[in-house]
């Protein structure tokens, strides 16, 4: 059941499903909506005439944001969308910290211990935290665009009270955050096919999807239709849901190599796994 209540400003708010929703802003010339708020209602600003400017945090759901403005095209206030909390300073002694800190070739800096990542670079393709790093400070990567970050199985970044937490995922921070739950020398005895960047794939005459080393056979392509597949030597693992889109029952020869295999290997269609002999 959703509750409703009004708070002294005259703000109308209501907690459904566990997120808080602005369902009525007061009418006044300055308004700072509250970082605790989660979504905006679509009429919300419907009667703010006197609405001049407005800060809208980074935790505003933006697609009830664009929805909501709607109401305020007649009036054009001024509006702040925020990418980061409001008080996103870095204090005094945490910058002393970055200055005195291990920077690694890519710009990245780490506290002098090493378990602490202090400060990311602004623009990075694919990278690894290193392991043994327990703590990434929480505006750590400030303005930083990448396109994957390897999060290490020591630094547990959502076990952590949610006001500690890293700031990822806004506008001003994008790229595919990647929390690896072994250290990273298992790569090739993980079942999930997600911990795998598309440039590190390469495909197979029949439409099987591999890492390029050849260790993890991630999956197979849409209409695959073969009726028996066998694995090549040296493969060490098996996705989840590796054979999931193939299109008739499946026999799967495996090789001696495979030491790992994933959940949920077969679809609708179904079907068997047997290993091969080693050679002699």
């Amino acid at each position: 059941m959703a509750t409703t209540w009004r708070d002294d400003d005259g703000a109308v708010y209501q907690m459904a499903e566990g997120l808080k929703v602005l369902v009525s802003a007061p009418n006044v010339a300055r308004l700072r909506i509250g970082e605790d708020v989660d979504r905006i209602a679509e009429h919300a600003f419907e009667g703010c005439s006197e609405l001049k400017e407005m800060d809208v945090p980074y935790t505003v759901e933006r697609t009830s944001m664009v929805k909501a403005l709607e109401a305020l095209r007649q009036w054009k206030p001024k509006v702040h969308m925020w990418d980061w909390p409001y008080e996103a300073t870095i204090s005094e002694a945490l910058q002393r910290e970055i200055d005195e800190g291990l920077s690694d070739e890519q710009g990245f800096v780490y506290s002098r211990d090493g378990k602490r990542l202090l400060r990311a670079a602004p623009r990075v393709g694919d990278y690894w935290i290193t392991e043994g790093v327990e703590r990434i400070e929480r505006l750590a990567f400030l303005h930083c665009r990448f396109d994957t970050l390897h999060v290490p199985y020591t630094c547990r970044v959502y076990d952590v009270p949610e006001e500690e937490r890293p700031v990822f995922g806004s506008e001003e921070v994008s790229g595919c955050v990647l929390q690896w739950p072994r250290p990273y020398s298992d790569q090739d005895e993980l079942t999930d096919s997600l911990l795998v960047r598309d440039s590190d794939e390469r495909t197979d005459e029949y439409g099987v999807v591999y890492t390029k080393n050849g260790k993890r056979l991630l999956r197979v392509g849409q209409g695959f239709g073969e009726t028996r597949y066998e694995v090549p030597d040296g493969v060490v693992t098996i996705c989840d849901f590796a054979f999931s889109l193939a299109a008739r029952r499946l026999t799967v020869s495996l090789p001696p190599t495979v030491r790992v295999i994933g959940d949920q290997l077969f679809g609708a269609a179904g079907g068997w796994l047997t290993f091969r002999k080693q050679e002699t």
